[in-house]
């Protein structure tokens, strides 16, 4: 899969001091009246897109594409990786320094909810227990602790755009939100794959292999003084790992303590030889042969 030609847009944005301001708020005090009143704006679309512009506001800027398929609660949360796909032929002129921002990635959402792809209660869903984001949200108002409330609250900023007052300015938005998860996965694999001769779909499998897993990745690729922020070694190590994929002999190279193994030795080789200077297949065969572990 080829990086498609970029067209130059400035896309629209939540405001970002009032968002900034709605997000501490919220999260102010447990149970708060504020919570509660966003809680209920999640059962209606209408609601929902109203209340997003009377309290935070909508930068102006172009109009980013919605995806053609409408999502299911399960597919927004945890998208498929054809929906990846999708999302991000879609996107494809959104550029890293705006993909990085918790800004646009809320008025994505907000956008998404405006033309009926998803609905603002999957923000809140727990598809792992079975629960859907309606009834999460009826079950908490009539019985939900302060502390359910609150946890229901920072979900769904969570999944709306990323929560940096919770986890970092950064890693909230490549971890926690659905739709920048899905751009930066296939970001990532498609640079991967211009570089080298590896497999797109095997490379974005490595990045799906669990939620942990492209976490640890993520923080690892733009964490300062990472070698793995270099896009040749990058591409090198992500190409190495995509060969074991789906061979479950290799299951334990696609576990988060692991990941931070073979970064630790590749920043030891670092100390005595300069790898960004290596041509990336030799960089490849160099982290097969003496970085890949060939069991936990």
């Amino acid at each position: 899969m080829k990086m498609p030609k970029r067209e130059t847009k400035t896309w629209g944005e939540l405001k970002d001091s009032s968002y900034t301001k709605l997000r501490k708020q919220l999260l102010r005090k447990k149970g708060s009246p504020l919570q509660r009143e966003f809680l209920a704006s999640l059962e209606s679309r209408e609601l929902f897109c109203r209340r997003m512009e009377e309290w935070v506001g909508f930068e102006p800027g172009d109009v980013l594409p919605t995806v053609v398929t409408r999502l299911s609660e399960s597919q927004f949360s945890k998208p498929p990786l054809s929906t990846e796909r999708e999302m991000f032929a879609t996107w494809h002129n959104v550029l890293p320094a705006q993909a990085c921002r918790t800004t646009f990635w809320g008025r994505v959402t907000v956008w998404h909810i405006e033309a009926e792809k998803i609905e603002p209660w999957f923000l809140v869903s727990q598809n792992e227990k079975g629960k859907g984001g309606r009834v999460r949200i009826e079950e908490l108002r009539r019985q939900g602790s302060e502390k359910d409330i609150d946890d229901a609250v920072r979900t769904s900023l969570r999944r709306m755009s990323g929560l940096p007052e919770a986890r970092g300015a950064l890693r909230s938005v490549y971890a926690d939100c659905p739709l920048a998860r899905a751009w930066w996965r296939c970001y990532l694999a498609t640079e991967a794959c211009e570089r080298s001769g590896a497999n797109w779909d095997d490379v974005l499998n490595v990045f799906r292999r669990s939620t942990t897993y492209w976490e640890k990745l993520i923080m690892l690729v733009i964490s300062r003084n990472s070698v793995v922020g270099d896009a040749g070694v990058r591409t090198a190590l992500v190409w190495a790992l995509s060969e074991f994929v789906e061979d479950e002999a290799w299951a334990h190279l696609f576990k988060a303590e692991m990941l931070e193994r073979i970064a630790r030795a590749l920043g030891i080789r670092l100390a005595w030889q300069e790898l960004s200077v290596l041509p990336i297949k030799e960089l490849k065969e160099l982290i097969l042969r003496e970085m890949l572990p060939k069991d936990s």
